[in-house]
């Protein structure tokens, strides 16, 4: 082609270098999400006074301190979740095994946790998270399973994370007569 010669034609909606596929754009959304889920757990975190740390949230089960544990521990597992969809399957106890397991893991967890070690334990889990998101491949976004009696795909499984952060926030602003 010459400056004189016009261009071949070309279907305007073909990704190209310069444009993302579908695929990519659901993946920056979600890491897009993840980092502001992550600012807002690092403000929150950074509001807390050593006095709101000890007090209780409006989650029966929790106080202020095992539910920012809590959220800190859970993303960790976005990769098992990823794995199950991928594989199609993955685990169901009981909901009452499930909820009793929740509950205890997060309050033996959280025992001697510091805002320090929270801090490190949520970036420590975000990574995990940005990790697993880089290994998505185009075709897998709605891939799914029924994991904890819940059916989920890919996609939500990266997408609970804010929705779960956004749910305990409101737990522990509740509690602390925020809300």
């Amino acid at each position: 082609m010459t400056d004189t010669e016009p261009a071949a034609p070309t279907d305007p909606t073909a990704p190209t270098d310069s444009t993302a596929s579908p695929a990519s754009a659901t993946k920056e959304a979600i890491r897009a999400e993840l980092e502001a889920t992550r600012a807002q757990y690092r403000e929150l975190l950074n509001s807390l006074s050593d006095e709101d740390w000890k007090q209780k949230s409006g989650n029966p089960s929790w106080n202020v301190r095992q539910l920012m544990w809590h959220m800190a521990w859970a993303n960790g597992y976005t990769l098992n979740g990823v794995d199950s969809c991928r594989k199609g399957k993955g685990s169901n106890p009981p909901n009452w095994i499930s909820d009793f397991g929740n509950t205890w893991i997060t309050r033996i967890g959280a025992r001697g946790a510091t805002k320090q070690s929270v801090a490190e334990k949520y970036e420590g889990s975000h990574a995990k998270a940005l990790a697993a998101l880089e290994t998505v491949q185009d075709d897998e976004w709605q891939k799914g399973a029924r994991v904890f009696n819940q059916d989920i795909t890919v996609e939500s499984t990266f997408r609970s994370i804010p929705e779960h952060f956004k749910e305990h926030e409101s737990d522990i602003k509740k509690g602390l007569g925020r809300a």
